[in-house]
């Protein structure tokens, strides 16, 4: 296929003026002005003359030209000619062409019988037989493409309205996004078109369930262009969270009603507990698409579709995208949808697109291949994050790359971060803590141990997992459980802002050379409630202060695990031995810990799990 000329219009509109444009052209333009689709349209008189350059440039910019067959369109020799080049771009450029047979028979059209018959008997006496050939071999082709035939309609404004809707379904597919909106959603489209087609004797409530960054939005998105022109009314509500906040729920339920009843003034609609009847019963009646984009609270379902979605009728599709699973559960939706990160194919396909804007081969250039693979391995299948790493990295050499994957292992890519936090902000107190200390301490446990551990400090873990995993900022399976590494990197993040400068003066600890430092030189404080000490990456000897934890006296956690030199020596020392450990410990565990025994001023009451592997322990 050639190269297609740069697009202008949406349609160009090829008629006979005569017998359609104060009839069916005037309304078809009308409803096209409606949906905002950009139309050529040629209102001069065409008879005689060649047809003008603008005008063969007009049908190369269009992407659909509309062909209106009417009793009288084949006695213009302008609208042949117009015919002929259409079906030349149709060919050469793979242009739309959609025939519309209004008050004619499409087989006069393809055999040039009845009024067309009476045209080419006039055409034959005054034009060559070639030229007649060439417009007879043009309707015949155009005829033979699938179209609309007005005897199959009640009367013309059903008419148009199906005209509209063909159009508007095509064009749809012509202005597709671009590929890597659609890297691994292939498959979960299908799925859902599969569950929102089907036949259902009430409104049918679809809802897409997942973490921040995941796709939900892209995948509702692009769910919603394919379908949306097969109903009457559609509707996507874009952030519902945010605006909710920034600016009430009432102006989100006017956008909704004067999108959906396709009215300015919706006021006289709406009432304090809801909609009024009438606006119901008008709601009812339509075939209507509706997505409710990033919803976090069951209220403001009801507060859009009234309870139980009483405001739609059955014809109706309602798809809801979430962080919180308990959302869905609380109004019964009919299918929950996990969206699922990406596999390691699609992930590297979708950072390349964006990293080089283009199907990029990354196996050839060695530069690259190694630091992308390192980047898509940080990504761990987060679509936001492969496009924003990606595109951040877009003309920038193999040094930049290597400093950005380096200022990663220490500091989290700002806007990921953003994105992923708003779900721990809806968090309250309670359940903030147990996902920093599952994101800092307890990332590598199972659920019954750490519901075990926090609810001796007195925490109501059993619900507090269940609302981070409904909110996706964890897994649970039977005997294990997972945090993904961006929501981890996050969690950290929320903690290291507690004290930038001064890892001691923070609630938990993790990272080796920050516990090194703050064990060292004695920098611990009473804000330490948890340390998880792996030395394996820390090449250096450490000789631990009798008061080392002296200070950390709210210190509930406690897990160390040494390292040894080649020659067998362990890097951690205890030469004075410890004078103190904290009374609320719950947890301790030191494998190969030095002390012959625990401070004699330590008070076990609250201990709940004590494993000292390969220790020299003697007595407690």
């Amino acid at each position: 296929m050639a190269s297609s000329p740069s697009i202008t219009y949406d349609v160009f509109l090829s008629f006979r003026g005569t017998d359609t444009r104060r009839g069916i052209l005037s309304h078809l333009v009308k409803a096209f002005n409606q949906k905002q689709i950009e139309t050529y349209v040629d209102y001069m008189l065409r008879e005689g003359t060649e047809i003008s350059h603008s005008l063969l440039t007009a049908i190369e910019q269009s992407q659909i030209s509309l062909i209106i067959f009417s009793q009288d369109y084949a006695s213009s020799r302008w609208c042949l000619d117009e015919l002929v080049t259409i079906m030349k771009c149709r060919k050469q450029n793979g242009q739309i062409a959609i025939p519309v047979f209004y008050e004619v028979d499409p087989s006069w059209v393809r055999h040039q019988k009845g009024s067309y018959q009476d045209a080419f008997a006039n055409h034959e006496k005054t034009s060559s037989q070639d030229k007649v050939q060439i417009w007879r071999q043009a309707l015949n082709q155009a005829a033979n493409l699938s179209g609309l035939h007005s005897s199959n309609f009640g009367n013309d404004a059903e008419f148009i309205e199906e005209i509209v809707k063909r159009v508007l379904q095509r064009l749809n597919q012509a202005y597709q996004c671009d590929p890597k909106e659609f890297v691994g959603i292939h498959e979960p489209i299908a799925e859902l078109e599969s569950v929102l087609c089907r036949e259902s004797k009430a409104v049918l409530v679809v809802g897409l369930w997942g973490m921040g960054g995941i796709g939900k939005t892209t995948l509702a998105s692009n769910i919603f262009n394919r379908l949306q022109y097969e109903f009457q009314g559609v509707c996507f509500l874009e952030n519902v969270r945010e605006r909710v906040q920034r600016y009430g729920m009432t102006h989100l339920k006017k956008e909704l009603l004067s999108k959906l009843l396709e009215e300015k003034d919706v006021v006289p609609f709406i009432m304090p507990d809801g909609i009024t009847n009438f606006a119901k019963r008008r709601l009812s009646r339509k075939a209507i698409l509706l997505v409710l984009d990033d919803v976090n609270d069951p209220d403001q379902l009801e507060d859009l579709c009234g309870r139980g979605f009483e405001w739609f009728g059955p014809t109706t599709r309602i798809i809801v995208t979430t962080r919180d699973k308990h959302v869905l559960l609380v109004k019964q939706v009919d299918h929950i949808h996990e969206v699922k990160p990406l596999n390691d194919d699609e992930s590297l396909k979708l950072f390349n697109l964006n990293a080089f804007k283009q199907n990029y081969d990354i196996e050839r250039d060695q530069d690259h291949a190694e630091l992308a693979m390192k980047l898509v391995t940080y990504a761990n299948g987060i679509p936001l994050a492969l496009k924003v790493l990606g595109s951040s990295l877009y003309g920038r050499s193999k040094e930049e790359w290597e400093s950005q994957l380096s200022k990663l292992e220490k500091i989290p890519h700002v806007k990921i971060q953003n994105i992923l936090r708003v779900s721990y902000n809806d968090l309250d107190r309670h359940d903030q803590n147990i996902f920093l200390y599952i994101a800092c301490f307890f990332e590598t446990d199972n659920a019954e141990q750490i519901k075990c551990l926090l609810d001796s400090c007195g925490y109501s873990t059993a619900i507090g997992l269940r609302n981070l995993h409904d909110k996706a900022l964890i897994s649970i399976a039977p005997k294990s459980m997972a945090m993904h590494d961006l929501i981890r990197d996050m969690g950290r993040e929320v903690v290291r802002e507690e004290s930038p400068s001064n890892p001691g003066n923070r609630s938990r600890l993790w990272d080796p050379v920050d516990i090194y430092e703050v064990l060292k030189y004695n920098r611990g404080t009473e804000t330490v409630e948890s340390i998880t000490f792996d030395m394996k990456n820390i090449d250096m000897y450490l000789s631990l202060h009798p008061r080392a934890f002296a200070r950390m006296y709210k210190l509930k956690f406690l897990r160390i695990s040494c390292s040894w030199t080649r020659h067998g020596e362990c890097l951690l020392r205890v030469p004075q031995g410890i004078e103190s450990l904290s009374d609320e410990l719950r947890l301790l565990e030191w494998n190969a810990c030095p002390l012959k025994s625990l401070p004699s001023s330590f008070c076990a009451e609250n201990l709940v799990k004590l494993m000292m592997m390969d220790s020299g322990l003697e007595k407690l």
